[in-house]
């Protein structure tokens, strides 16, 4: 369920935002600094994490722990204080589309011959998606076609966060049970 604290949830395109640091501890990675709010993706489903700066420290990765999004960075922030964080968005819109390709073959994947993606994994050089079950070589470029086709199409995409009630009504595909997200 999204916070207050996602606003890479509330505005995916946000490149640069201002928040006040609500945490810095000193860990085994560097720095955890928590924030009042952040456009910061952190790695989840796959996808790897956003990076970039908070302020003039270096943001590495990013992790949900709990309720918290964490940013480790390479110094310590004030808390209290106000930063500018921004993105290497290059980075971030990279993995965006990529992440969304993934689940138009997945979708795609399902569709046609039922398997269920079970594993999916994003790093510079390649992706991997594993499914429930083996797609036969010869159907992965027909396969490939149809998610250009889809990506050409320009269909709008929409980020929800259902009710329970809307939930239970609602036919989805999910490893996870999404009351946890």
């Amino acid at each position: 369920m999204e916070t207050m604290q996602e606003l890479f949830y509330r505005d995916p395109y946000a490149r640069e935002f201002s928040a006040t640091v609500t945490a810095c501890r000193e860990g085994k990675k560097g720095f955890e600094v928590v924030l009042s709010d952040t456009a910061f993706y952190p790695e989840g489903g796959g996808q790897p994490s956003d990076e970039g700066t908070l302020g003039d420290a270096k943001v590495t990765f990013v992790k949900r722990i709990g309720s918290e999004v964490v940013h480790y960075t390479d110094k310590p922030l004030e808390v209290g204080s106000t930063v500018t964080g921004k993105l290497d968005w290059d980075r971030r819109f990279d993995n965006m589309q990529n992440h969304t390709c993934e689940h138009i073959f997945s979708g795609l994947v399902h569709q046609k011959y039922k398997f269920e993606n079970v594993g999916f994994h994003m790093d510079p050089d390649d992706i991997t998606v594993d499914f429930s079950g083996e797609i036969p070589m010869e159907a992965i470029s027909e396969l490939e076609k149809l998610v250009n086709q889809a990506i050409t199409q320009n269909i709008d995409l929409k980020i929800e966060f259902p009710s329970e009630e809307v939930l239970q009504a609602m036919e989805y595909r999910s490893k996870k049970n999404c009351t946890e997200w």
